[in-house]
């Protein structure tokens, strides 16, 4: 399983959601006060002593909370939704959605669509609710879209002609090549101050 350090993850997220350079303080602090409250979950908290590494899982729930920031979502939320649905749901979807990567190197009607429909984001954050987060096939998006729009007022559903909608799959390329670009400064720098530290002892 390939690992890597926080550094180049990092790194990688700031490439592939094109943070420009005055924001990178704050998204870091952003992401940063999101894995102290448990957003790598409970055995994966920073500040325990041993340095993290990260792997497809830590990579997606990274992912995830950038999506949902994204749609402009609460950090509050974020953990919520990650706490509630992330065994029992999202794994599963963002495994989908990798697969769908390995397979096709572009997107295609096997792309994992991550999605939320009829949301009522304000109202589940005052009641301690999460949405519905569910996938379909990019194949199988235009159905989905015209049911969740075609919901009526009076329907039982109370539910609102609305969604949100990511092409996950898309976004895991997107990830992926900026994780190989950062993964491999990573190695450079690691290198380069291996070779500095012997040089020192020798002149030492």
């Amino acid at each position: 399983m390939f690992e890597c350090g926080y550094g180049a993850v990092e790194a990688a997220l700031v490439r592939a959601y094109r943070i420009p350079g005055e924001a990178a303080g704050a998204f870091r602090a952003r992401l940063g006060a999101l894995q102290k409250q448990g957003l790598l979950g409970a055995k994966n908290q920073p500040g325990k002593g041993v340095a993290l590494r990260y792997s497809s899982d830590q990579f997606w729930r990274l992912i995830l909370a950038c999506e949902l920031l994204e749609f402009g979502i609460s950090p509050a939320m974020v953990l919520r939704i990650v706490e509630t649905l992330w065994q029992s749901r999202l794994q599963k979807i963002f495994s989908d959605a990798e697969d769908a990567v390995v397979k096709h190197e572009d997107a295609g009607p096997d792309d994992v669509i991550l999605h939320m429909g009829g949301v009522h984001l304000m109202v589940d954050g005052w009641s301690d609710a999460v949405p519905n987060v569910n996938s379909c096939p990019l194949g199988k998006l235009p159905d989905n879209m015209t049911m969740w729009m075609s919901i009526k007022p009076d329907d039982p559903s109370g539910l609102p002609p609305r969604a949100l909608v990511t092409n996950l799959s898309m976004r895991l390329r997107a990830f992926h090549t900026a994780l190989g670009s950062s993964y491999m400064d990573e190695l450079r720098a690691e290198r380069a101050g291996r070779t500095a530290s012997k040089q020192r002892k020798r002149q030492g």
